[in-house]
């Protein structure tokens, strides 16, 4: 019997073994299927950008450690760790001409499948949080197969919450995700005026989600809205995306070296149902 045990115990391992893991196609067909549909205050400034084609910008400067001379940003073979932050070029102007490009990390766990979505935006303002370079998104939970989402963690300030189960509104296997007005917070219903943060009494700015992201369409995402995060170049970089304006308020890590992405199935839980 003990030897039956062992040999089934054996057998089941090298199948686990062999058993083919997920292509970076088969990862980068799930994001594309799932992905969010980004909804951005009417009066939102900025949009999810190609961060390739954002480094290429001429003006970003690569800094290192406070008291260290800052040296042009010419190519991303630059973002070593001698390099403790970017000083991007300001503000910036309104983005709107570029490709939408959104990124995703996707990683499995038995019968559940994590995207782990990411969009950069070249600033963050609103009231005192501001600072150049902005990493947001959500997090979609699937069943294995990727055919249902169980939850949807979405990011908001210095939080990951996971809200009721009716309050994401999910729309043929896709959710949406309100953006706040220049903090770009991520919230699952929009508000129009008088809004704040969740589980506290901070303002926030508004999210009436009016504008539509341009990948939210077949005809405007064209299959290339989407890309997975890099395991190296940028996203293997542990500095800072901006120069900070107030001393609160950090510029952001890279996703790679945030919480969201190093457990992308843990969010906080909340009771907030009203908006």
């Amino acid at each position: 019997m003990e030897r039956t045990v062992k040999s089934l115990i054996a057998t089941v391992a090298m199948l686990a073994i062999l058993a083919p893991s997920a292509s970076a196609a088969d990862d980068r067909g799930l994001a594309l299927r799932l992905r969010p549909r980004l909804l951005l205050d009417s009066m939102e400034r900025w949009r999810p950008l190609d961060v390739d084609r954002f480094l290429a910008e001429p003006g970003h400067l690569a800094c290192p450690p406070a008291g260290g001379a800052c040296a042009p940003l010419t190519s991303v073979a630059q973002l070593t760790p001698a390099v403790d932050h970017l000083d991007l070029r300001g503000d910036g102007p309104a983005d709107g001409a570029g490709p939408p490009v959104i990124y995703a990390h996707v990683l499995r766990d038995g019968r559940r499948v994590a995207i782990d979505y990411w969009w950069f935006l070249r600033y963050n303002a609103y009231s005192l949080d501001r600072h150049e370079g902005d990493w947001e998104g959500v997090t979609v939970i699937a069943n294995a197969a990727g055919t249902r989402v169980l939850a949807v963690h979405f990011a908001a300030h210095a939080d990951v919450w996971r809200y009721p189960p009716r309050v994401p509104r999910i729309v043929d296997g896709r959710v949406a995700v309100y953006v706040s007005r220049g903090a770009h917070a991520s919230y699952p219903r929009p508000c129009a005026a008088h809004c704040r943060q969740t589980d506290g009494l901070l303002p926030e700015a508004r999210f009436d989600g009016r504008r539509s992201w341009a990948g939210n369409s077949a005809a405007g995402c064209r299959r290339r809205c989407v890309r997975l995060l890099p395991t190296a170049s940028w996203n293997g970089w542990d500095g800072r995306w901006g120069v900070t304006i107030a001393p609160a308020f950090a510029a952001p890590l890279t996703p790679a070296f945030q919480r969201r992405y190093q457990a992308p199935f843990s969010a906080r839980r909340t009771t907030r149902a009203l908006f």
